[in-house]
């Protein structure tokens, strides 16, 4: 019998998935992430294992896999997966690029950006503390509308155009930020960083992150920007330089910054932490039933998949 071992805790739905094709599942049956070691042990004898991006499966871990037909991937990046191993050893990789993962995450991003415009943490805070001494004209908290203001989104994947799409109910000059020109209905001008980081109020960044997009975010890059800007990450935490932005904020050169994902993840920045011009949330971008479960389910699907011989639907290491 076919066996995966499943280094994440899959729903019910998943589950049944492989169940159901009379193959055997070894289950990470709790909301931690397991030892190196442990998932040595465990693919030794598997022919496919289910990952996270909360999961590192470096050369060690692969070439433990003798039988390893699959790495199926929960989540629509890859980086926490050593793909040139993976490729030596004739192993396919999986991914989940699902319609909610994209919807949730962009959704997030469009949150985030609102909720910094809007200072609604602070009106939160006013109002939970009894301190709201009534309405009055010149009584407002400093907050910025986003309707007709110009939006900048650095990687225009599906999540940077979904977010363009959401975007355009505010109707929002749209620039992106992009290796390539891409095909879109959505009224969008491609520039280069330089140009949308000097232009646009707000910047959100949805890159993939790997060598070239490490520390994308610098000192340079908010010195680019304007005093008034608002910058949001929900892309990867290695695209921004943390110290640099804790620098940027601290000194006025940019307004506000709101961050999904994390440098040093799952540690939070400290610095940042204390800022009172930061919106920091703990990696939520797809964090919806309807995304987690999508993501689940597609990856029980590829690994299935593999382990049958049929076609891949979404495999990036072609």
């Amino acid at each position: 019998m076919a066996k995966i071992y499943s280094a994440v805790k899959l729903p019910d739905t998943a589950v049944k998935i492989i169940k159901d094709q009379n193959i055997e599942l070894d289950m990470h049956d709790e909301l931690t992430t397991p030892e190196q070691d442990q998932i040595i042990e465990k693919i030794k004898d598997a022919d496919g294992l289910i990952s996270g991006v909360n999961v590192q499966v470096p050369a060690e871990v692969i070439k433990a896999g003798d039988s390893l037909k699959v790495i199926a991937n929960v989540g629509s990046g890859f980086n926490n997966i050593d793909a040139e191993e993976a490729n030596k050893q004739g192993i396919a990789i999986t991914n989940t690029p699902v319609h909610d993962s994209v919807a949730s995450t962009a959704e997030l991003a469009v949150t985030l950006m609102l909720a910094l415009s809007r200072h609604v943490l602070p009106g939160h805070d006013i109002a939970v503390k009894n301190e709201f001494n009534g309405w009055q004209v010149m009584g407002y908290l400093g907050g910025h509308q986003v309707v007709d203001k110009t939006l900048a989104i650095v990687g225009f994947g599906q999540i940077g155009q979904y977010i363009g799409k959401l975007a355009q109910a505010f109707n929002m000059k749209l620039l992106y930020v992009d290796l390539e020109e891409k095909e879109t209905d959505i009224t969008a001008e491609k520039v280069s960083l330089e140009e949308a980081l000097k232009e646009a109020d707000y910047v959100i960044t949805q890159v993939n992150y790997n060598e070239t997009s490490h520390h994308l975010f610098g000192k340079k890059e908010f010195e680019q920007m304007k005093e008034t800007t608002y910058f949001i990450n929900t892309a990867r935490g290695g695209v921004v330089d943390e110290s640099a932005l804790v620098d940027a904020l601290k000194n006025k050169q940019i307004q506000a910054a709101a961050l999904d994902v994390h440098e040093e993840e799952p540690h939070i920045n400290e610095e940042l932490a204390k800022l009172d011009n930061v919106i920091l949330t703990p990696h939520i971008g797809n964090d919806t039933y309807e995304a987690r479960n999508a993501m689940a389910e597609t990856a029980a699907d590829q690994a299935v998949k593999a382990l049958q011989d049929e076609q891949l639907d979404y495999q990036v290491n072609k």
